[in-house]
């Protein structure tokens, strides 16, 4: 997934309580782990990687196509509104979201924010348009640097519900808006200097598309007792851009179809972030301070987008791809893993690794993936993964997907030939069916 960024370099306050109609005040409880009562539990997640300055992917116009990537030039976001896509991968009686300005320059002001089900395209399903309240309040401003949480809105969920979040930003145009740069989804936005259509169920109000999300953070769902959560800290190779958009097609979502059909309250959060790197030492090219897609390292990420999610008992590790692409030594790659162990640990989070996958045969421009002395170094951290002892567990999705005859290369199918990098729909499909259900839920389930 590197091989863009060589192509571009070559040319919460926590809001006061409104009561859901379904439930009692007393009931509303901010439990982290909500296994012995009803609470709060992560449900979605697109955690910001910076700041948007030079490239979005944009489903509708796009300006250079890099395999799976459509980008086009910045975009404005001014006195127009947004229709962001979420999927919560669990349950429940209402929800609440997150939105953020942490990379934003100036305050950004959400109005008339809401919440519906998705019908199709931008069009909502009559009569789920639901307003959303800030301590009450119909709009709210977030200072650079800051997220902010919304009250709780009674909009009853199912797993792989596709929900609209909406909100009109009447700011003058901001010049970095705060967003997860690639996330699977389309998402849908009214032209710059259009106004308010966030109570719209109607499509017409926005005609332009995106796959990337602003401002919009997470969700939540108030889950029933007995339910967790764990999240994924990773990249592209979770993220993958080799899967087929608005499918729901990623490995975590295909351990989430498998969780619900054996009927387990547990929610997957996906917190994968592309260009996502390990550690530190490294420049990093691709964070919020220079390319701003790849956000901080996983190192520092966990304690933004891993250690807050609601619910959270584990947490699986699948970095470090990049890092070694771009010449890190798989020594600093391990120290940067058990820095990432010890902090799951001491936040009281069991961690599972996950092992790296094959890399052989990249198309240009990302052959640096392909290397000899990258694959020999990914075997060296899979070593570290499967025998160091220092996780709390080993999914192996390595040896799931390789191809016993050539292990540097996928098996047929699992990648797609004009990538040879990143997960297909049945990659993933099959990285999912790897896990070793008993496993996971003896650490991340309620029980």
């Amino acid at each position: 997934m590197m091989r863009t960024v060589l192509l571009l370099a070559a040319g919460l306050a926590c809001a006061m309580i409104t009561v859901p109609p379904a439930a009692a005040e007393s009931d509303l409880v901010a439990d982290p782990v909500t296994c012995s009562s009803p609470g709060w539990v992560g449900s979605w997640s697109a955690p910001p990687g910076g700041a948007q300055r030079f490239i979005q992917i944009d489903a509708h116009h796009p300006a250079i196509v890099a395999d799976s990537y459509p980008l086009t030039v910045p975009r404005v976001i001014a006195d127009e509104t947004l229709r962001m896509i979420a999927v919560p991968q669990i349950a429940g009686s209402a929800v609440r979201i997150h939105l953020s300005n942490r990379y934003g320059a100036v305050p950004v002001t959400f109005r008339e924010v809401h919440i519906g089900r998705q019908l199709v395209g931008a069009e909502l399903a009559p009569g789920s348009n639901t307003p959303l309240t800030f301590s009450g309040a119909g709009e709210v401003t977030v200072a650079p640097g800051s997220d902010v949480v919304s009250d709780p809105a009674a909009l009853p969920v199912e797993p792989f519900d596709h929900l609209a979040v909406s909100f009109h930003v009447p700011n003058a145009p901001d010049p970095e808006p705060t967003y997860h740069w690639q996330t699977n989804h389309t998402s849908y936005l009214s032209p710059a200097f259009s106004g308010d259509h966030a109570a719209e169920e109607s499509a017409v109000g926005f005609p332009e598309q995106t796959n990337s999300v602003y401002y919009l953070d997470g969700v939540d769902v108030y889950a029933p007792a007995g339910t967790s959560a764990v999240a994924v800290l990773g990249d592209s190779f979770t993220n993958s851009p080799a899967t087929t958009f608005d499918t729901d097609s990623r490995w975590p979502d295909f351990l989430s179809r498998r969780l619900r059909a054996d009927g387990s309250g547990l929610s997957v959060v996906n917190a994968a972030l592309s260009f996502n790197l390990t550690g530190v030492g490294h420049p990093n090219l691709v964070g919020p301070d220079l390319v701003s897609i790849g956000g901080p390292s996983g190192l520092y990420r966990f304690d933004s987008d891993i250690a807050p999610v609601a619910g959270v008992r584990a947490v699986i590790l699948m970095l470090g791809m990049n890092d070694l692409a771009f010449g890190t030594s798989p020594g600093d790659v391990i120290a940067a893993y058990q820095l990432i162990i010890d902090k799951a640990h001491r936040s009281g989070l069991k961690i599972i690794g996950a092992t790296l996958t094959p890399s052989a045969d990249p198309l240009f421009p990302a052959t640096m993936y392909g290397l000899p002395g990258v694959m020999a170094n990914r075997h060296q951290v899979n070593d570290f993964i499967r025998h160091s002892g220092q996780f709390d567990a080993v999914f192996d999705f390595d040896a799931a997907v390789a191809d016993p005859a050539r292990p540097d290369h996928w098996l047929p199918g699992l990648s797609p030939t004009n990538d040879n990098v990143h997960p297909s729909d049945l990659g993933s499909q099959r990285e999912a069916e790897s896990i070793d259900m008993p496993v996971l839920l003896s650490l991340a389930a309620c029980g």
